[in-house]
């Protein structure tokens, strides 16, 4: 599904994904299937994950306090099937456990989640995924910051204070291929003319080193 607007995420939804500064860009992303090899989740991961272990909780009982089967928590964490890809309800249950004792999670895990979604469209070669809500003032920062930790693994320290890069331990950087795929990718959408091309610039601008 390339260069054109793009289908409701999840197979069901049941009204919009979220209302956060990420909520539109979640709600009119791909299926799953049509990102064939490249689904990024490392980020959404990395929060949910940190999250149940700062809990104290293992799947079961995560999901439980969720109200979603075990599966779904285990699999948005490992990957099998992104935070960005799950039904309406179970999206808005993990990130209701997520932040019930941090409400400030709330944003992140949604921007996380964004930002794993934009990855994954600009690494399949979509040029369309309405994303101009996440440039808002209040999340320019935290989206620059995770789109840069994802492809380089380059701390966020001090941008949401001391706990914040410790909530993103581990992630990235990617793969060089990865980094080659998406750094052509990024250069195409970045001369597209599409009205999210400064997607493109930011990530091709990330991928050259550029320390903007």
């Amino acid at each position: 599904m390339r260069n054109q607007s793009t289908a409701h995420v999840g197979a069901v939804t049941g009204g919009p994904r979220a209302e956060g500064p990420a909520g539109r860009v979640l709600d009119v992303g791909p299926e799953i299937g049509d990102l064939r090899q490249h689904p990024i989740t490392t980020l959404s991961a990395a929060v949910l994950k940190a999250a149940r272990q700062g809990d104290r909780e293992r799947w079961a009982g995560f999901a439980a306090r969720a109200g979603v089967a075990p599966e779904v928590v285990h699999d948005a964490e490992n990957g099998t099937r992104p935070a960005w890809a799950l039904p309406y309800f179970e999206f808005t249950a993990l990130t209701d456990a997520v932040s019930a004792l941090n409400p400030a999670l709330r944003d992140v895990f949604e921007v996380a989640a964004a930002c794993d979604l934009i990855l994954s469209c600009v690494l399949a070669g979509d040029q369309t995924f309405a994303t101009d809500i996440l440039m808002q003032p209040g999340s320019q920062d935290l989206v620059r910051a995770l789109l840069r930790l994802a492809v380089t693994g380059e701390s966020v320290v001090g941008l949401a204070g001391p706990g914040f890069a410790k909530l993103f331990g581990g992630c990235g950087p990617f793969a060089p291929s990865q980094v080659a795929r998406l750094r052509q990718q990024a250069a195409a959408l970045a001369s597209s003319g599409s009205p999210d091309a400064w997607v493109g610039v930011e990530i091709a601008a990330i991928c050259s080193g550029d320390q903007r």
